[in-house]
């Protein structure tokens, strides 16, 4: 049981490190020259995004199985899963505020890939129903 657990809390530091690799390549596509698609550090910023899916799929797949043997004892990770929780919440804002942000020149790829995929939607969904973000 603690497996899942344990497996579900780096799933979670996972989502967060996809976070913040998508926030450095925005910053890089924003850094650089107007009018510059740097289509490498958009097709990087995308596959961070489905990444952060994927990862938010096993959150879910662990918590069902948790919640699923949740009559016996085990050790879930609830001091270390808190902090982590708490800024997740917060890398979710700054990611939407920085996608926002982005103009559709230098973002086109990423701005199409988000319309047609949803990916990042469905990612915090998933999570919120699995009760790990708000």
């Amino acid at each position: 049981m603690a497996d899942y657990a344990k497996r579900q809390l780096k799933a979670l530091d996972r989502i967060a490190k996809k976070i913040s690799d998508a926030e450095s390549h925005l910053t890089k596509i924003e850094d650089s020259e107007p009018d510059r698609r740097h289509r490498t550090a958009q097709h990087e910023t995308i596959n961070d995004i489905k990444s952060i899916l994927k990862h938010a799929k096993k959150v879910s797949a662990d918590n069902a199985k948790i919640e699923g043997k949740a009559d016996e004892d085990h050790y879930v990770y609830v001091e270390d899963e808190e902090g982590v929780i708490k800024d997740l919440d917060a890398d979710f804002k700054e990611l939407d505020e920085k996608l926002d942000k982005l103009s559709d020149t230098d973002g086109y790829d990423i701005k199409r890939y988000l319309e047609e995929h949803h990916s990042l939607d469905k990612a915090k969904e998933i999570l919120v129903k699995a009760g790990k973000l708000n």
